[in-house]
């Protein structure tokens, strides 16, 4: 199939799914990688929607070991029809990454409230110090300290926004520096992750967040509770307990939880883990929780499995969640590999499968290759699909995916371009 700008799209079909591969944003000059992972429909009906794009870019410092990234562009755009065409709408934010007085974003989430239309956009704020070397996941990540969530809201469905809040927790005993349990800004951190937000029927929103307290735990997880104040002026914050995995099943704690509601009230949430890189005393894999109220407490930590108990393999790396409109089913998508291993690589293929919530489990026939590393691409260069948007088409009910193909050559080049995923299921 030809797409009216030249570009190819590549379709394949499994017993129970089609799936199509689409450009959706070539990256514009070279050395970026192009990120779109937060659409939104920005009214009840219709197509119109909002969604944000980050060029993110590598920060060649030589004087730090490793690599670090910085944000070369970010904006929002507009779509008045599906997807289909876009337009840039508001400032185009670009950020020095060696500016050590500014924070720096993260890319905004969006999340349209279906009872009065508001739309609550969720940015982390990051301050940098170039001439220390961040250490993401680790107690030594210096400019964690200073990882803190924001949140803005637009009254007219995107066009302008409020000035941007901190998220800070319910009580007396919280401010803008003691902005949660155990986080104060400056000695620890934490942020929104990028899963969708959910509505509850008693009016809470739900998101997920994860924080490192630098108290021997690494990463943790957890819910934010947010109620719009009576005059809907902003938003009343409060924390679920938080999740955490020991050091004896993940080296990283656990991080970047993806909820979905059950039908009975209870949620369940899938966490990223890493396993034992040093001494492969046990690999990476996906846990999961229940909360039985509401999203305040969890149940503890349990490997994610097929229906016959076997371990799912998986590296350290974003899943994400969805239940189809079409069936009612919930799947689950993300890295699934045949054999253990012990880091975040590879984070190929990327899959889709069926999730049974309620026991943990991914439905082993069901699962699905949306994409994968090309034959002929290098090893050595490490292509991955991960860190992708995820909402399901208004008009078709398929299940769309936003991520960069990166590296589009290697690393060192950098550039990714960004690609549209979308998968049919069957009734």
């Amino acid at each position: 199939m030809m797409r009216d700008d030249g570009a190819q799209d590549s379709w394949k079909e499994s017993d129970i799914m089609r799936i199509s591969k689409e450009l959706d944003l070539a990256a514009p000059y070279p050395g970026v990688a192009v990120y779109s992972q937060s659409r939104c429909y920005t009214g009840a009906t219709g197509g119109e929607m909002i969604d944000a794009i980050r060029y993110e870019a590598p920060n060649r410092d030589r004087s730090r070991p490793g690599m670090s990234y910085f944000c070369k562009e970010m904006y929002r755009r507009l779509s008045p029809d599906n997807g289909r065409t876009w337009g840039i709408i508001g400032e185009v934010y670009r950020e020095d990454p060696f500016d050590r007085d500014v924070p720096h974003l993260f890319t905004p989430q969006h999340f349209r409230d279906p009872d009065n239309g508001l739309i609550l956009s969720m940015h982390i704020t990051q301050n940098i110090d170039p001439a220390k070397r961040d250490e993401n996941f680790s107690d030594e990540g210096i400019n964690n300290r200073f990882r803190r969530t924001m949140y803005t809201v637009s009254e007219d469905r995107g066009r302008t926004w409020c000035s941007p809040r901190p998220v800070v927790h319910k009580g007396q005993e919280y401010d803008e520096n003691h902005w949660g349990p155990g986080l104060f800004h400056g000695r620890n951190g934490g942020g929104a992750d990028l899963s969708t937000a959910h509505k509850m029927p008693d009016g809470r929103i739900l998101l997920t967040c994860t924080v490192n307290l630098e108290d021997g735990k690494r990463y943790q997880s957890g819910l934010l509770h947010a109620r719009w104040k009576p005059d809907l002026c902003g938003l009343e914050w409060e924390w679920s307990n938080y999740i955490s995995v020991p050091p004896t099943q993940s080296t990283q704690g656990c991080c970047e939880p993806t909820p979905t509601l059950l039908d009975d009230g209870r949620i369940f949430i899938s966490l990223r883990c890493c396993g034992d890189q040093e001494n492969k005393t046990f690999p990476s894999m996906k846990f999961w929780v229940l909360s039985e109220d509401g999203g305040w407490t969890f149940s503890t930590p349990k490997p994610l499995t097929y229906e016959d108990g076997d371990i799912v393999w998986s590296p350290s790396s974003y899943a994400g969640i969805i239940r189809s409109s079409v069936n009612g089913r919930y799947y689950w998508i993300g890295n699934i590999l045949d054999r253990p291993n012990w880091s975040a690589y590879p984070r190929y293929p990327l899959c889709i499968a069926e999730l049974l919530p309620e026991r943990g489990a991914l439905v082993r026939q069901s699962v699905t290759v949306i994409d994968t590393k090309p034959p002929d691409f290098p090893e050595k260069n490490r292509r991955r699909y991960t860190n992708f948007g995820l909402y399901e088409d208004r008009e078709t009910k398929e299940i769309v995916l936003t991520l960069p193909e990166q590296p589009k050559i290697d690393w060192k080049d950098f550039t990714a371009d960004g690609y549209c995923y979308r998968i049919q299921v069957e009734e």
